[in-house]
Formats: C-alpha cells, structure tokens, sequence
C-alpha cells in the first residue's frame, strides 16, 4: 500500500515536470579561433546563453507577424567556458518559421546578435506558439558584433523547468521512501 502511494507520488511528479508551463532554451556553440577578444566572445572558446520561454502564449501585433514572434522571456544568462558573462539583457528575441530559417534571434542592440538557424522549435501559429521540449542538433549559428562576424555549427534545447508543485510532489515521494526504509529498518532490529 505504501509503495503504491509512493510511487503514485513519484509518477505525478514526473508528469509534472513533463507538463511544465515555462522552458528553458539553451543555445551552445564554439567561437572560431580568428575572433577577436571581446565582452561577447573569447576566441576558441564555448558560449551557452539560457533563457526561460512559457510553453504556450498569445502574442500581441505589434510583435508578431506572419513569420515572426516576440514574447517576454526570463532569466536570461550568457556564459563563456561556463563562466557567467555580464552583458545585460538583450533588447530583443525573436523566433522564427522555418518559412523564414526557423530557429532563433537573440538581439543586443543595432550592433550585436546572435542568429540561430534552421529548425522551427515552435508549434501552432506565430500569434499563438507553444514551444515543445527537444533537442535541435545540426543547427548553425551567426555572431554579428562591432569586432567580429562569426559563423559556426549550434545546438538548440528545449527543456522542461521543474514547477514548485512538482517539486513538492516529488518532495514528498522522497519522505515516503526514506520512510518507508526507516519503517523497514526498525523491523529489522
């Protein structure tokens, strides 16, 4: 009985985190070695930028148009060889159809972005997307700034984040096998 209680618990926890209403996208890639050395870029160097998307949203006109969106994004960090980068936030991030390239512009301005191409990693029209966890492999990305033009192979996740609801589900299926192990143990003595 109480391991079928906690493996419900577990199994409603693991649902939870499938279902999640916001994703991380994580975008990797490597700088060429001829780059020059700036905020942005360490020439040789892995890059990572993350950011937290919700799942499914409405978008509104004035950031959306046939082959395009905008939407607020969260929790956004840079890193170069894992080190956290303080470039502020970007200005703007679009994503695309795969009519337009797919993938994803993440804008610092007139003068820096990154452009990640060729695969869509949304679902449904662009004023209602919902984004689906996956890995978007063979992608390429594009780094434009005042030093540098770079081009290179990417990598494109999308994860689910773990919501406070599943954290306490799976919490709680924790207590109940270590629990269930202490009750174990006691009959043991």
């Amino acid at each position: 009985m109480v391991k079928t209680l906690v493996l419900s618990v577990l199994s409603l926890a693991a649902c939870g985190l499938c279902s999640a209403s916001q994703l991380y996208v994580n975008a990797t890639g490597t700088f060429s070695s001829t780059d020059t050395a700036d905020t942005f870029v360490i020439p040789g160097d892995s890059f990572s930028l993350q950011f937290v998307v919700p799942n499914a949203t409405t978008t509104n006109a004035t950031n959306s148009t046939m082959l395009s969106f905008d939407v607020p994004v969260t929790n956004f960090t840079y890193k170069l060889n894992g080190s956290l980068v303080n470039v502020g936030q970007p200005s703007e991030i679009t994503f695309y159809t795969a009519a337009d390239g797919g993938g994803v512009e993440v804008d610092f301005g007139p003068s820096t972005e990154f452009l990640f191409s060729s695969s869509q990693i949304f679902a449904g029209a662009t004023s209602s997307p919902t984004f689906a966890a996956g890995t978007f492999t063979s992608q390429s990305f594009l780094f434009l700034d005042s030093n540098n033009v770079d081009s290179n192979s990417a990598t494109l996740t999308v994860s689910p984040t773990p919501e406070p609801s599943s954290i306490l589900l799976m919490l709680c299926g924790v207590i109940g096998l270590f629990a269930v192990g202490i009750r174990k143990s006691a009959r043991v003595c």
